[in-house]
């Protein structure tokens, strides 16, 4: 269905008096400057009475494999001044998926625990770059298979089917509904980010969730959907699948958005992301990957954050660029 289409669809259903599931959340219209800027260094350091970081247990299955049963836990940072009695007071979620041989806790280290990701977040909400948001930590291990791979590229559906209905269903989220269609209906108030192995699990997501997710935040790691580092050997091959999963949807590039980064001394993922993004830019592309300065005019930035590793340095100047421009 076409952008047309649907903003049709939309207000037929409105003057039905329809609304929450199935219908798509407003597009923003006017965003922050993509432009880099440098984290200031007070934002490192521990703010008084910022959030929380709790824990959520939720039943999955190994969908790598039989679809057997079993319980996982994932992190979940609430902002400061989050009240579960409130429910007027709706917030948008980020997912944030680790990198390899890491686990839930390595953004916020654990419940209860100080961390620099946890300073960095409280600081952005406190000085007003970045609305009050939750951000959620899983893991893609699976007690059932070993390969990192195959659990990054089948993590999608215990997204889509587990993780977010137990998340938001139960904080106050603009998910009004967790079936399909009101999952669907608040795509663009969540968005899905990962570091490395995570970047992979993001792309993935990408592919298989885009009807669920509608802002992407990967980081060192490229699409692995033609194979492991096909963005560096096949970097047109991976633009055009892309493209043609986007076009699959009935999307356009008004319909999501990517902010994603890579170091510049990263000689891990950077090989293998620069020349996949690079084809992304690449005319052919350009109704589906627009690349602006402000995403009031494209959907799409890429920084090469100079002087960075294949580490959480390069982290976390892509999310304190990145988050404000989803939800800012």
């Amino acid at each position: 269905m076409s952008r047309i289409a649907r903003m049709i669809l939309f207000g037929a259903m409105l003057t039905l008096g329809i609304s929450g599931c199935g219908a798509d959340a407003p597009r923003k219209t006017e965003f922050p400057d993509n432009a880099f800027q440098q984290i200031p260094a007070e934002y490192f350091s521990k703010v008084e009475d910022g959030g929380k970081v709790m824990s959520i247990r939720y039943e999955t299955k190994n969908y790598t494999g039989d679809k057997e049963k079993y319980e996982k836990t994932a992190l979940i940072y609430l902002p400061a001044g989050y009240n579960a009695d409130d429910k007027e007071k709706r917030y948008n979620v980020f997912y944030w998926m680790h990198g390899g041989g890491g686990s839930e806790k390595e953004l916020f280290k654990g419940l209860m625990e100080e961390s620099e990701g946890k300073n960095l977040i409280d600081n952005m909400i406190a000085n007003g770059d970045l609305e009050p948001c939750i951000i959620v930590t899983p893991t893609y291990n699976n007690q059932y298979n070993g390969d990192a791979g195959a659990c990054c590229n089948y993590f999608w559906e215990e997204l889509v089917n587990d993780l977010i209905p137990a998340v938001e269903g139960e904080y106050n989220t603009y998910c009004k509904s967790t079936s399909k269609s009101g999952i669907k209906a608040s795509r663009l108030h969540r968005g899905f980010g990962g570091f490395s192995m995570g970047s992979a699990c993001t792309w993935w997501v990408f592919e298989h969730a885009l009807d669920e997710v509608g802002y992407f935040l990967p980081v060192a790691g490229d699409s692995w959907s033609l194979g492991q580092g096909a963005g560096g050997y096949n970097p047109d091959g991976s633009a055009e699948n892309l493209q043609k999963i986007v076009k699959g949807y009935g999307y356009d590039w008004e319909d999501f958005y990517i902010y994603c980064g890579v170091g510049s001394n990263d000689d891990m993922a950077g090989p293998n992301m620069r020349p996949m993004i690079n084809s992304m830019k690449k005319e052919d592309y350009s109704d589906t990957f627009k690349w602006a300065e402000n995403f009031r005019d494209g959907n799409c930035y890429f920084i090469e954050y100079q002087g960075g590793w294949h580490a959480y340095d390069t982290v976390y100047r892509v999310m304190y660029n990145g988050l404000p421009k989803f939800f800012g």
